[in-house]
């Protein structure tokens, strides 16, 4: 059978088609009731033109001679072995894809059988579409747009911390004030309480419990504890200064050379001793001779 006798077939298949669809319509207009889905055909344009010979010349042109190899069309014909309804989606759309795997199932072997490769290599090398450099460039695009982006984040970040430090820091800021007006009204309520006792010694700070530091008593050194033998002035507990029989020494040897300290500032001051003790003379110098003073 010929490509013209299918297309001949085909043409008088559609006017079949085309005499159904129209008793159909007039069906369906007259029962709307039952079928409200149905629309109406879109009717031919008046300036339709329907060249029969010029469709078979073209079909002619664009279709495969018969006497082509099947490795130049590629074609598989697939059977479909029951009816598949063109309403549900579900079962049109897996029809689809048993046919397309089946075809190429179907292929695949028959290439096999043939001998011809139709693989990849493993060592097949295709030239990019985009060249190297331009590549380069897209690739430290990317590369600022990401650090642009950590550093917003370290930015963002920073941000919430430094807010955090402020709350942090604001509510210790009330706290101490809190703490401060509780510490100033107890000393408040002790001195009322002495003045209506009359500033007696029942009246007095040992009955009154001072809310201090938390309940603690005032200490000038921080309150802790000192090592014996430390000076009250110094703040470290002793720590700072190692003391050792070395150090001891050196220190006895310098006290000796240089005295214990003290007030330095009027050492070279005349008294009354200094004054009329003229047993030293004076002592020959700049002002001994006859040399004129530099005022």
């Amino acid at each position: 059978m010929s490509f013209e006798d299918d297309f001949v077939e085909d043409d008088e298949m559609n006017m079949i088609d085309e005499d159904q669809a129209s008793d159909s319509e007039a069906e369906s207009l007259s029962d709307s009731d039952d079928n409200d889905t149905t629309e109406k055909l879109s009717e031919p344009t008046k300036t339709a033109v329907y060249n029969r010979d010029g469709l078979l010349d073209k079909l002619q042109d664009i279709s495969w001679p018969e006497d082509v190899d099947w490795t130049h069309k590629l074609t598989v014909e697939i059977e479909q072995g029951q009816a598949v309804d063109v309403n549900d989606d579900l079962a049109r759309e897996m029809a689809f894809y048993t046919q397309a795997l089946e075809g190429t199932r179907q292929a695949f072997e028959k290439l096999q059988e043939m001998g011809l490769p139709f693989l990849r290599p493993a060592d097949y090398y295709a030239e990019m579409v985009k060249s190297d450099t331009h590549m380069e460039k897209v690739k430290s695009k990317l590369l600022y747009e990401k650090k642009q982006m950590e550093e917003a984040e370290e930015r963002r970040k920073a941000r919430d911390n430094k807010k955090m430090a402020k709350e942090v820091q604001s509510q210790k800021m009330k706290e101490r004030a809190k703490q401060k007006k509780d510490e100033i009204e107890s000393v408040k309520k002790w001195r009322k309480q002495r003045q209506q006792s009359g500033f007696s010694e029942k009246g007095g700070a040992g009955e009154l419990d001072l809310e201090f530091g938390n309940g603690k008593s005032f200490q000038r050194g921080g309150g802790g504890k000192k090592r014996p033998g430390v000076s009250p002035g110094d703040r470290s507990g002793g720590k700072g200064k190692a003391t050792s029989r070395m150090n001891n020494k050196k220190r006895e040897f310098r006290d000796s050379k240089f005295g214990h300290g003290g007030r330095k500032g009027l050492s070279k001051q005349n008294t009354a001793e200094t004054t009329n003790d003229f047993k030293g003379g004076f002592r020959g110098g700049k002002a001994g001779g006859n040399k004129r003073q530099k005022r």
